[in-house]
């Protein structure tokens, strides 16, 4: 093709036709920037259905695992409820009330509930490390709909994680070794109503143990309804998204 117009130009020239060999040459260079440009639109067309395909991609990846998330913080905040009512309890009633209003199997029950407070919501970052790694962030076209997402994995997720570990540590220290280890053999033998004085001892110490926990474990659940929230309001703009 290049050689056939290159000979077009030389007979213009060979024949003394100066003047339509400049047209001509302006018309070669008009089509053939009109065909660079006509390649790059193309280009750039296919590079935004890639992209596109891409970003469908993530939508359902992100309603995938936010639907997961959702499921989990859900039930981890009900095993958590039972532990704040346990911890409310303690906290609130004397050993003597306890015994008088909860039969032996409700208390029982209540020493091990709270201690659901180690019953975690594992959120899954993870995914959010990979696409923020692969600068796939980007492609959520909606700003709105990107600082939701952002909001969520960087505000919420990351608030609950620091709380929810903390709490883990402090249940660690005082419930689980202070507690726990003393009493629970009382429970397991069930020996409640034969050692009065050591069980008020350890009533004692339960108390003091949900003291130190409970505002901490009401955080958390605040944190976990956050989470939940914002989980909500994400899932429909994400599936909207997904059939546009």
């Amino acid at each position: 093709m290049i050689k056939f117009f290159r000979k077009i130009r030389q007979n213009l020239l060979n024949e003394g036709k100066t003047t339509k060999y400049f047209k001509y040459a302006i018309g070669e260079i008009v089509l053939v920037v009109l065909g660079i440009l006509i390649a790059l639109s193309i280009n750039n067309w296919n590079d935004a259905r890639k992209d596109r395909i891409t970003e469908k991609e993530l939508y359902r990846t992100l309603i995938k695992s936010l639907e997961s998330d959702l499921e989990d913080v859900r039930t981890k905040s009900m095993i958590l409820d039972t532990a704040l009512t346990a911890q409310r309890i303690f906290i609130t009633e004397s050993l003597a009330e306890v015994k008088s209003k909860f039969t032996d199997e409700e208390i029982y029950r209540m020493i091990w509930q709270v201690g659901n407070t180690s019953y975690s919501f594992v959120p899954n970052v993870s995914l959010y490390t990979k696409i923020s790694q692969n600068q796939q962030i980007d492609l959520i076209q909606s700003d709105s709909l990107q600082k939701k997402v952002i909001d969520l994995f960087e505000v919420h997720y990351w608030e609950y994680k620091d709380l929810d570990m903390t709490l883990e540590r402090l249940a660690q220290e005082g419930l689980i070794s202070n507690f726990f280890g003393d009493i629970a053999h009382l429970v397991i033998k069930n020996q409640w109503e034969t050692d009065d004085a050591t069980l008020q001892k350890q009533y004692d110490e339960l108390n003091k143990d949900c003291r130190k926990i409970y505002f901490l474990s009401m955080s958390v659940k605040k944190s976990m309804l956050n989470c939940e929230s914002s989980i909500e309001a994400l899932l429909p703009l994400l599936k909207d998204e997904l059939i546009k």
